[in-house]
């Protein structure tokens, strides 16, 4: 895939290692994997002829059967998170948002969600008020 614009020719590998923002057709097709909108900001790992690979960090993996496959209690059940990646084919997609040239746009990271108020620091505080 090349898209070409009066500045650049891009191609879809141009994506590795960025921050796109993905449009999904049938978004209920990930929901098991969290994804329920049917637009996300993902960090693109790979392309192959399949389609995308993009990080899930914050994936959980849940053990939830012995060694013989009979279910544990609750609490013994394990939980384990870990960073994953995944594949989106390309038939899954309706198309892909890329921001090229633009400088920090991964930071903050899409993937860090903040819960609460944001509380200033003494430096921070100091710095206003010599304004």
């Amino acid at each position: 895939m090349v898209i070409e614009s009066e500045n650049q020719v891009m191609e879809t590998t141009d994506i590795v290692g960025d921050v796109v923002q993905v449009f999904l057709r049938e978004s209920g097709e990930f929901a098991s994997l969290g994804f329920e909108k049917p637009s996300y900001f993902l960090k693109v790992m790979g392309v192959e002829e399949l389609g995308i690979w993009v990080a899930h960090p914050g994936y959980a993996i849940a053990k939830v059967n012995d060694e013989e496959g009979k279910p544990l209690p609750a609490d013994e059940q394990i939980h384990t998170v870990v960073d994953a990646n995944f594949l989106i084919r390309w038939d899954q997609i309706a198309t892909i948002v890329h921001f090229p040239d633009r400088e920090g746009f991964d930071f903050p990271s899409p993937f860090e969600k903040h819960i609460g108020f944001v509380v200033p620091t003494e430096e921070a505080e100091g710095e206003e008020e010599d304004s």
